[in-house]
Order: C-alpha cells, then sequence, then structure tokens
C-alpha cells in the first residue's frame, strides 16, 4: 500500500508507522498469532446508519462530481473481508452513479450479475496479457460498452492511460 496525502505530514507519518506496526505484529506483544489491536478514533467511522454509506462517502467523497477521474479513484480504495461485501458496496455505488447500461446473466454458471455504466471502476479478475501487465487485480475505468467488447481506460499498473479492449469471454463450469 502506497500513501500520498496533501495534509499535515506528521499525522501521515504516525499513520504510517501505526500501520506498518499492525503488519509487523509489533502493537500487541507477545503476539501468538492472536491480538487485539486498538484502532485510533480519528480511523472510524463512528456516526452512522447505514455502514455501506458511511464507507462509501467516506472513502469517496463527492463521488458522483468524481467517478469518471483516474486520479480520484487511483487514490482510494475499499477493503472488504468478503464476497458479499463486495457485491454490497458494489450495487450501492452502481446505484450512485448515473446512466445505466448493460447487465448480464451467464447461463451454466453460478447466479452472478454483472451491472455496467461509462464511467465506473473495474478490475480484471483473471491475468489477460501479464507480460503488457494485464493481471488479476488491474485496475480499470469503464469507457465505452457495445455488444461484444468492454473498452477500458487502465488506471493502475505499468500501461497506466493506456486504452484495453476485452471481449465477450465464453464462461463454462468445468
Amino acid at each position: 500500500m502506497r500513501l500520498q496525502g496533501n495534509g499535515n505530514s506528521d499525522e501521515l507519518k504516525k499513520f504510517y508507522e501505526w500501520i506498518l506496526k499492525v503488519g509487523d505484529g509489533k502493537l500487541a506483544v507477545p503476539n501468538d498469532g492472536y491480538a487485539d489491536i486498538d484502532i485510533p478514533k480519528d480511523l472510524l467511522i463512528l456516526d452512522y446508519d447505514d455502514p455501506i454509506h458511511a464507507i462509501v462517502h467516506s472513502t469517496y467523497p463527492n463521488l458522483i462530481e468524481h467517478y469518471k477521474s483516474a486520479n480520484f479513484l487511483q487514490s482510494r480504495a475499499i477493503l472488504a473481508s468478503t464476497t458479499e461485501v463486495v457485491d454490497q458496496i458494489n450495487s450501492y455505488v452502481l446505484t450512485l452513479i448515473p446512466e445505466f447500461l448493460n447487465s448480464l446473466r451467464t447461463s451454466g454458471l453460478p447466479n452472478h450479475k454483472i451491472t455496467l455504466k461509462i464511467g465506473t471502476p473495474i478490475m480484471l479478475m483473471r491475468n489477460l496479457d501479464p507480460s503488457e501487465g494485464l493481471c488479476n487485480g488491474t485496475r480499470l475505468i469503464v469507457t465505452k460498452l457495445a455488444n461484444h467488447v468492454i473498452e477500458a481506460r487502465i488506471i493502475s499498473g505499468k500501461n497506466n492511460g493506456g486504452v484495453l479492449y476485452i471481449p465477450k469471454m465464453k464462461m463454462s463450469p468445468s
């Protein structure tokens, strides 16, 4: 993880040090693999009615105004512990972004629905072309949708800013 800050460098330095201690297992000593970690109150969202709404609006303030900005999306991410939470967050964010364009259901596979809109940030879940940096985890923004192809602008990795065409892929259970 790489952090950049525009504000107080002392606060950012404290956060760097805290997150390194978490990663190194040095916050709760002795550490036998299980530890209680106190999260600083300034990192918590304490006042909310809907947790999904709260985390999205905290991570992506003014999303409607900036959802097409690669810089805005590159500097933010929401990490979730389960696929169910990821689906809830994705569904919520897609309701915020204007212009519904496409939804797909793939027969023969478990029920799955993908809803895409122009301007939606997406992430590759398969290695399409590792030599070109198009690997699992590469982040993109959808720029066009067609019947058999998705055009997207790469916003992470070595080809940042490049355009990728993702063809329709046939998927079937093994």
